[in-house]
């Protein structure tokens, strides 16, 4: 018996043709992936600011350490949950009987990026004020707020239109 692979065995529970699994996957994926991009970009290549330069200043020595260090620190956590993402979305599509839905997951995907945009620029620029990005005392968050609400919408949009293009279509079969 432990050597069968029964279909009871199998994730059949499904949120609109995807697993709650799959889905709670690519939103992970999503979150450490923006995480990673943010700290790549933004941090070390733009130097727009960096993960504590509103607690430790950049124009010293020690403080530019400090906020290097960081920002390497939080890659690899940022790198750590993608993975982790990542391996449990191969994981639950190796459980399903059927293959996962594109595009609903896609757009799992899309709401974690969102996800991370939204809790960085609420919980880290501005209840904590870890740093403000460009140095500007916040008045870029506003309109990165607004920018992480699209990128929320454009997740949800895109996991909508797959789930009602794979209805159709389960319709137009039977």
């Amino acid at each position: 018996m432990s050597g069968q692979t029964s279909s009871s065995n199998r994730s059949l529970e499904t949120v609109d043709g995807v697993t709650r699994r799959s889905l709670l996957s690519a939103g992970v994926f999503g979150f450490g992936f923006s995480g990673l991009i943010d700290v790549l970009v933004l941090h070390l290549v733009l130097q727009w600011h960096h993960l504590l330069s509103g607690v430790y200043p950049r124009t010293t020595m020690a403080g530019l350490r400090t906020n290097v260090l960081a920002d390497g620190l939080f890659s690899l956590a940022m790198l750590v949950i993608a993975c982790v993402g990542a391996g449990l979305l191969w994981q639950s599509e190796r459980r399903t009987d059927v293959p996962l839905a594109l595009r609903p997951v896609a757009g799992a995907a899309v709401i974690g990026l969102g996800t991370f945009d939204l809790y960085d620029v609420v919980v880290d620029h501005v209840l904590l004020g870890l740093h403000q990005p460009l140095s500007q005392g916040g008045r870029y968050n506003p309109h990165w707020a607004a920018v992480s609400l699209l990128i929320l919408g454009a997740g949800y949009y895109v996991y909508r239109t797959g789930v009602k293009r794979r209805a159709e279509s389960a319709t137009e079969a039977a």
